[in-house]
């Protein structure tokens, strides 16, 4: 135990003053008397002849100088020194992928970082970094500790793989020239290595509880030949011995039947089961019984396809590259001379949009886009992540030999060459529209493996509302918007909550829940235009609950030292010392025998 104002012991030298009081004699009156002839016969004087008497010890006496003592000591501000991971500023990385749901890691590890929080202060600055499939800064270079402990507090496992990665990056952003910073990772470490490992200035507090877990690991479906629809069904199971799984299914909800499974230890079981659905239903399969020790593999979720036939119309120039396509994507035919679904729009004039079109490079731009020139030469450098549009696409090999250069505020670019956007989505006049910035003949588009796959989500997408245009996606990844104007998104989320968006968002990134996710989109009005549908699933490798020791090492010119956190004691001082002064006052003042023994005792 030290002092952080040791002078202030000097002020001990009170006990000799109040040790001097008790050693004075009373003051006597002086009184006016008949006689003294009755006192000749006493062998002592009554009358001291000096001031100073003997001193003796009273409890009164012990209990002042205690407090005496106590008052000191808290003036000197006692403390004793503890090892802590916090240091001036702490950033906490914190783990919310689908294996920290296993056997309570996650509440494991918020319980530490809580108390944790309980000490930080304007010396010890915190921060929270959420460490999910798209890593987040919950909380920057806060002191106060309820507001580090709100931000822990609302973290919730996904069913996703997290980016320790990203995370670690964004820690690093947090740190301040004037401060040093320490990262503290609550993970299980996952199974892949970390690019930077080892990390440096951060220290790793493992979370590995683990527990038996049955999951389901492969759920889809395809319309058969007699009409039904077939489910495939996976379940794995994560434990040494054999375990029986029962799973049930539903279709929006309803009962349509259960499946018996043996699944072997650390082994599957797999089984096709004919359901009666139609496109756009809703499929579930659960896992019945009590919940193991990963409910949210327990679950999963598939929307059937196979909606309508879209027609489709091609006014302008035309090729044969699009003849072709229309003809080879399913559920997608030529209009003929009849009305289409949907307008294709090869170059020329701009018509008017009356229905969901595809325009290739026309004259003029559709509203919302700018014309600014042409640029030439252009490979494509960007595609939008997570966009159901581009699933199962790969344009990495595409160039275009001319482009329109366009500018826009309200249009979503979803392939650039730098930034030069070649595929936009946008709505004109409440129109799903796709606007190209290149003829596909003056590109190699047309004779890539990804032509016919981009197409076929293009017409889907157009489409609106079919079931065909369901993404299907790890958990954890965006939901990308095309807001017709003046509207908001309207987002439901597996669990029933409903968010309502901005008009301006342009995707929605809170999916770590794994399950059925329905966009709405609601005019001012009131007025409901039903937007995409989006499955989210749990990642199968996160049921096996990996873990590992993540690698560390000391920051350059430091060691790898604990910090150390000073706590003062004055507080338990000074309540200690009320407890004598009121002890004293008792003594003192209500207990009459006491008074009489320490009669003529200065208190």
């Amino acid at each position: 135990m030290r002092f952080l104002a040791p002078t202030a012991l000097a002020l001990a030298a009170l006990a000799g003053p109040l040790v001097a009081l008790y050693m004075l004699r009373s003051k006597r009156r002086e009184r006016r008397v008949a006689s003294v002839m009755l006192w000749e016969s006493v062998e002592e004087e009554v009358s001291a002849a000096v001031p100073w008497k003997p001193l003796r010890f009273t409890w009164l006496l012990l209990l002042q100088l205690l407090i005496l003592a106590l008052f000191v000591f808290s003036i000197a501000r006692p403390f004793v020194s503890e090892a802590t991971v916090l240091g001036p500023h702490t950033v906490f990385v914190i783990d919310t992928s689908g294996s920290m749901a296993m056997a309570g890691r996650l509440e494991r590890a918020k319980t530490v970082a809580l108390d944790l929080a309980e000490d930080v202060s304007e010396s010890n600055l915190a921060s929270v970094v959420e460490a999910g499939p798209v890593p987040r800064v919950l909380e920057a270079f806060s002191a106060d500790p309820e507001a580090i402990a709100d931000a822990i507090e609302s973290l919730e496992a996904g069913g996703g793989v997290e980016d320790l990665s990203g995370a670690i990056g964004l820690a690093r952003g947090l740190a301040a020239p004037d401060r040093e910073t320490r990262v503290v990772i609550f993970s299980d470490g996952g199974t892949a290595s970390l690019p930077e490992e080892p990390v440096v200035g951060a220290e790793h507090l493992v979370f590995d509880d683990f527990g038996p877990n049955l999951a389901i690991s492969g759920f889809d479906a395809e319309p058969s030949a007699e009409g039904a629809v077939r489910v495939f069904l996976q379940v794995e199971n994560m434990a040494p011995s054999d375990q029986t799984a029962v799973v049930e299914l539903e279709a929006d909800g309803l009962p349509v039947g259960s499946v018996e499974l043996e699944v072997p230890g650390d082994g599957s079981a797999r089984d096709v089961v004919p359901v009666t659905a139609g496109p756009g239903t809703v499929l579930t399969a659960r896992l019945a019984g009590e919940p193991d020790s990963l409910p949210l593999d327990d679950r999963a979720d598939l929307v059937i396809g196979g909606g309508a036939t879209l027609t489709v119309g091609v006014q302008g120039a035309g090729s044969p590259f699009l003849d072709a396509l229309i003809d080879v994507v399913p559920g997608v035919t030529a209009a003929g001379g009849e009305e289409s679904d949907i307008l294709v729009v090869d170059g020329g004039p701009l018509p008017a949009i009356d229905r969901p079109a595809w325009i290739i490079r026309t004259e003029t731009a559709p509203e919302g886009l700018q014309l600014m020139g042409l640029e030439e030469n252009l490979a494509v450098t960007f595609s939008r992540p997570g966009d159901p549009v581009l699933d199962g696409v790969d344009l990495s090999e595409v160039v275009v030999g001319q482009a329109q250069v366009v500018e826009t505020v309200s249009w979503l670019p979803l392939v650039s060459s730098g930034s030069t956007p070649l595929i936009l989505l946008g709505e004109v006049d409440g129109h799903r529209v796709v606007y190209s910035t290149f003829d596909l003949v003056h590109s190699n588009l047309p004779v890539q493996v990804a032509f016919p796959i981009l197409g076929a989500n293009l017409f889907q997408w157009l489409g609106g509302g079919e079931s065909g245009t369901v993404s299907m996606e790890p958990a954890g990844s965006p939901i990308q918007l095309i807001t017709p104007t003046g509207t908001r998104a309207r987002i439901t989320l597996p669990d029933g909550e409903v968010r309502q968006l901005p008009a301006d968002a342009g995707s929605f990134v809170d999916t770590h829940l794994p399950g059925v996710y329905r966009v709405d989109y609601v005019y001012e009005e009131g007025e409901v235009t039903p937007g995409e549908v989006a499955v989210r699933r749990f990642v199968p490798s996160e049921s096996a609950g990996p873990s590992r020791d993540i690698a560390v090492g000391a920051a350059p010119g430091g060691g790898q030292e604990a910090g150390f956190l000073v706590r003062e004691l004055a507080p338990w001082v000074v309540a200690a010392t009320l407890v004598m002064i009121t002890l004293e006052w008792w003594i003192a003042h209500q207990r009459p025998g006491w008074r009489r023994r320490t009669e003529g005792v200065a208190t």
